[in-house]
Protein backbone atom coordinates (compact mmCIF):
# COMPACT_ATOMS: atom_id res chain seq x y z
CA UNK A 1 0.00 0.00 0.00
CA UNK A 2 2.98 2.35 1.08
CA UNK A 3 4.13 1.65 -2.70
CA UNK A 4 1.08 2.88 -3.79
CA UNK A 5 1.13 6.45 -2.42
CA UNK A 6 4.80 7.02 -2.95
CA UNK A 7 3.51 6.06 -6.90
CA UNK A 8 1.04 8.46 -6.70
CA UNK A 9 2.72 11.08 -5.24
CA UNK A 10 5.91 10.82 -7.38
CA UNK A 11 3.25 11.16 -10.08
CA UNK A 12 1.88 14.55 -8.76
CA UNK A 13 5.17 16.32 -8.12
CA UNK A 14 6.76 14.79 -11.78
CA UNK A 15 3.34 16.53 -13.06
CA UNK A 16 4.01 19.72 -10.68
CA UNK A 17 7.45 20.01 -11.88
CA UNK A 18 6.38 19.74 -15.90
CA UNK A 19 3.57 22.37 -15.24
CA UNK A 20 6.03 24.72 -13.38
CA UNK A 21 8.65 24.24 -16.42
CA UNK A 22 6.38 25.31 -18.87
CA UNK A 23 4.61 27.66 -17.59
CA UNK A 24 7.96 29.18 -16.70
CA UNK A 25 8.80 28.71 -20.66
CA UNK A 26 5.73 30.25 -21.83
CA UNK A 27 6.59 33.22 -19.18
CA UNK A 28 10.43 33.70 -20.36
CA UNK A 29 8.61 33.54 -24.10
CA UNK A 30 5.86 35.86 -23.69
CA UNK A 31 8.03 38.30 -21.63
CA UNK A 32 10.81 38.24 -24.49
CA UNK A 33 11.65 42.26 -24.97
CA UNK A 34 12.11 42.29 -28.89
CA UNK A 35 10.57 45.61 -29.37
CA UNK A 36 12.61 46.77 -27.20
CA UNK A 37 15.49 45.63 -28.78
CA UNK A 38 14.15 47.41 -32.30
CA UNK A 39 13.96 50.04 -30.25
CA UNK A 40 17.90 50.81 -29.21
CA UNK A 41 18.73 50.04 -32.90
CA UNK A 42 16.16 52.26 -34.24
CA UNK A 43 17.97 54.55 -31.44
CA UNK A 44 21.46 53.72 -32.56
CA UNK A 45 20.58 54.21 -35.99
CA UNK A 46 19.37 57.55 -35.55
CA UNK A 47 22.45 58.51 -33.06
CA UNK A 48 25.00 57.87 -36.06
CA UNK A 49 22.63 59.46 -38.52
CA UNK A 50 22.23 62.82 -36.21
CA UNK A 51 26.14 63.18 -35.74
CA UNK A 52 26.98 63.16 -39.45
CA UNK A 53 24.25 65.82 -39.56
CA UNK A 54 26.17 67.50 -36.38
CA UNK A 55 29.71 66.90 -38.45
CA UNK A 56 27.97 69.00 -41.52
CA UNK A 57 27.05 72.06 -39.62
CA UNK A 58 30.04 72.22 -38.16
CA UNK A 59 31.34 72.44 -41.85
CA UNK A 60 29.09 75.06 -42.31
CA UNK A 61 28.89 76.76 -39.57
CA UNK A 62 33.42 77.19 -39.49
CA UNK A 63 34.39 80.10 -41.41
CA UNK A 64 37.87 78.37 -42.01
CA UNK A 65 36.14 75.54 -44.16
CA UNK A 66 36.68 76.09 -48.16
CA UNK A 67 33.62 77.59 -50.05
CA UNK A 68 33.38 74.39 -52.23
CA UNK A 69 33.45 71.78 -49.53
CA UNK A 70 30.68 73.90 -47.39
CA UNK A 71 28.90 74.00 -51.30
CA UNK A 72 29.17 70.48 -51.43
CA UNK A 73 27.47 69.65 -48.36
CA UNK A 74 24.91 72.30 -48.03
CA UNK A 75 23.78 71.79 -51.74
CA UNK A 76 24.22 67.68 -51.59
CA UNK A 77 25.72 66.05 -48.99
CA UNK A 78 23.20 67.45 -46.33
CA UNK A 79 20.03 67.31 -47.75
CA UNK A 80 20.98 63.48 -49.12
CA UNK A 81 21.75 62.34 -45.69
CA UNK A 82 18.70 63.95 -44.36
CA UNK A 83 16.63 62.64 -46.90
CA UNK A 84 17.61 59.22 -47.43
CA UNK A 85 18.69 58.64 -43.41
CA UNK A 86 17.87 61.24 -41.08
CA UNK A 87 14.13 61.08 -41.76
CA UNK A 88 13.51 57.50 -41.72
CA UNK A 89 15.45 57.17 -38.65
CA UNK A 90 13.55 59.59 -36.84
CA UNK A 91 9.67 58.54 -37.90
CA UNK A 92 11.14 55.16 -36.94
CA UNK A 93 11.92 56.36 -33.72
CA UNK A 94 9.05 59.12 -33.27
CA UNK A 95 6.55 58.56 -35.63
CA UNK A 96 3.23 60.21 -33.23
CA UNK A 97 6.00 63.50 -32.82
CA UNK A 98 7.30 64.16 -36.42
CA UNK A 99 5.49 63.97 -40.01
CA UNK A 100 8.08 63.54 -43.42
CA UNK A 101 6.40 66.88 -44.67
CA UNK A 102 7.14 68.62 -41.07
CA UNK A 103 10.70 67.31 -41.49
CA UNK A 104 11.10 68.18 -45.26
CA UNK A 105 9.56 71.89 -44.83
CA UNK A 106 12.62 71.74 -41.67
CA UNK A 107 15.18 71.18 -44.18
CA UNK A 108 14.25 73.58 -46.72
CA UNK A 109 14.40 76.08 -43.79
CA UNK A 110 17.59 75.08 -43.06
CA UNK A 111 19.26 75.02 -46.24
CA UNK A 112 17.42 78.33 -46.96
CA UNK A 113 19.62 79.82 -43.85
CA UNK A 114 23.15 78.94 -44.98
CA UNK A 115 22.75 79.19 -48.53
CA UNK A 116 21.86 83.36 -47.28
CA UNK A 117 24.10 83.12 -44.62
CA UNK A 118 27.47 81.55 -46.92
CA UNK A 119 25.82 83.22 -50.03
CA UNK A 120 25.77 79.44 -51.59
CA UNK A 121 23.51 79.04 -54.76
CA UNK A 122 22.74 75.65 -55.12
CA UNK A 123 21.46 74.39 -58.23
Amino acid sequence: MADFYEFIVCSIVMKIRILSLGLISILFVGCNKQPEVKSEKAQESFEVVDNKISEYMDILDNPDTPKQEQTRVLCKDYPNLYESKYIPALLKLAPKDYSKEKLMSDLKVSTDYYAEKLDINCQ
